[in-house]
């Protein structure tokens, strides 16, 4: 529904290969099969000489013969054994099977048997091995973690096609109280100008704590988690979303309005531009996400409010969620010098990936992201400032965090999200269905310091007045602008 998910950012399709077990029994078997009849056929042999040679002379033939064997065997399949366990080892280090893992499996399969062999419920294994599987995914600790059925996982590639139809929200992943328990919600930190979202009346801050209406509705955790609750809320152009969407007031206390909104096809765009209302030095560029068209549009803004006559730029990066790697490495490599390090991020194994500014071509749908060698550090020069507040996440973190640390500019606002990590979509292979989600790696901006979990902290801290439209073409009410302007540099 054309909503953005800053937990999409950096997300990667690894395949997992989860047929660990079935190659290790493979291995097994063919080791026994392998050893074990080249040891009976050198027994086998022995018995015919037993009688014209001494018990010494046995022996040692014995010996001679195993041996022999043995390095055929080896010669033969030294080859396989060293491609096998290398095989191993990559699984054992993407699935991390420990001896953990398999005292788990053991008692799942304990379980398994006990219920087929005494349980009189009609009970449906599949249900239960998902709902299993889920609540395993779901204790990891990793807040990102979910687990996803063949049909989720089907449905969620779905919503990864970036279709612009829907209703036009960009949201982020939060939490609320919902009946004395604290669960998952899903807060919209923009609604789009002109989208059916806001001719319905949504608003920004809103938090969306149940798919459905009426007696239909759903929490979160019910549809299988955040990312599943928004692919079931999309849909095409013509069908309706229905939602119930909670509002606090002032005084903490709060509503709960349900909507059924008309999804329409319409054009979100990624970055606006404007000339500030009051000071018409001064271009205002509205960035609300690092999709694969904001390289380009971001060039084309620019540029037209050169051509107004604007001299200094405020890059406004409140209640962006984030974005597509690509595109936020093209969109830097504008401001930074070639060589200069945008990213790096590090593994489980402590691997570490970095990422540099160069030119660079890409194809396909990612061509919008080229960089080509003119272009890079274009932008360096230009007196300019950021403005971030809570909701400006992920790829627009490392945006603001990279141009902090070349020190470039100074960021006013609030305090960013903190999201500093990389998401990994993993399916299942060799007979298993579904897929899994889980946090792979941390990434770091320049200056490798991790804002994970903390934010980015302005350099000048300035709250929103209550009632600002930031998208507001009158910017004379916006404070945090008015204040981010007086420290252009």
């Amino acid at each position: 529904m054309s909503e953005k998910n800053n937990e999409r950012e950096f997300e990667e399709n690894m395949s997992d290969p989860n047929g660990s077990d079935d190659l290790f029994s493979e291995i097994t078997a063919q080791d026994r099969s392998v050893l074990g009849n080249n040891s009976e056929e050198d027994t086998s042999e022995a018995p015919k000489k037993e009688k014209k040679i001494s018990i010494a002379a046995f022996v040692v033939s014995c010996i001679a013969l195993v041996l022999a064997a043995v390095m055929i065997t080896y010669t033969c399949c030294s080859g396989f054994y060293r491609k096998k366990i290398a095989e191993i080892q990559v699984q054992n280090a993407i699935t991390g099977i420990s001896g953990d893992s398999v005292e788990l499996l053991d008692r799942l399969k304990t379980l398994c048997r006990i219920f087929e062999g005494l349980s009189i419920t009609d009970y449906d294994s599949e249900i239960m091995m998902n709902e299993v599987l889920k609540a395993y995914v779901r204790s990891s600790g990793d807040k990102y973690a979910e687990y996803y059925t063949a049909d989720e996982y089907l449905e969620l590639m779905k919503s990864n096609t970036g279709a612009s139809q829907g209703i036009g929200i960009s949201i982020v992943q939060s939490s609320t109280v919902i009946d004395g328990v604290e669960r998952v919600a899903i807060k919209i930190i923009n609604v789009t100008k002109n989208s059916p979202a806001e001719k319905a009346g949504l608003q920004i801050n809103d938090l969306i704590v149940y798919v459905g209406i009426g007696e239909n509705k759903k929490t979160i955790e019910e549809l299988g988690g955040y990312a599943l609750a928004v692919a079931s809320m999309q849909g095409e152009a013509g069908t309706n979303a229905e939602f119930t969407a909670r509002r606090f007031k002032d005084n903490g206390e709060y509503e709960d309005i349900e909507y059924s909104i008309l999804r329409e096809a319409f054009t979100a765009d990624a970055v606006f531009h404007r000339v500030c209302s009051f000071d018409q030095t001064v271009g205002i560029v509205k960035i609300d996400s690092f999709d694969l068209t904001t390289p380009n549009a971001l060039k084309a803004s620019v540029t037209s409010l050169q051509n107004s006559g604007c001299t200094k730029f405020v890059f406004d990066v409140r209640y962006n969620p984030g974005g597509d790697l690509r595109s936020i490495e093209a969109v830097l490599s504008y401001f930074l010098n070639e060589g200069d390090t945008i990213i790096k991020t590090v593994d489980k194994q402590k691997n570490e990936e970095i990422s540099i500014v160069k030119a660079v071509e890409h194809e396909g749908d990612y061509a919008s992201c080229s960089v080509k060698k003119e272009e890079i550090g274009m932008y360096r020069e230009l007196d300019f400032v950021v403005l971030t507040n809570g909701s400006t996440a992920s790829a627009a973190e490392l945006f603001t965090a990279a141009l902090r640390d070349y020190d470039l500019c100074d960021i006013v606002g609030t305090t960013t999200y903190g999201k500093g990590s990389v998401q990994s979509i993993c399916p299942l292979k060799k007979g298993l269905q579904g897929a899994v989600r889980l946090t792979t790696k941390m990434y770091y901006p320049p200056c490798g310091v991790s804002y994970d979990g903390e934010g980015i902290v302005p350099d000048i801290i300035v709250e929103l007045n209550d009632g600002v439209n930031i998208y507001d073409t009158d910017n004379s009410k916006d404070n945090q602008l008015i204040e981010a302007i007086k420290h252009i540099k």
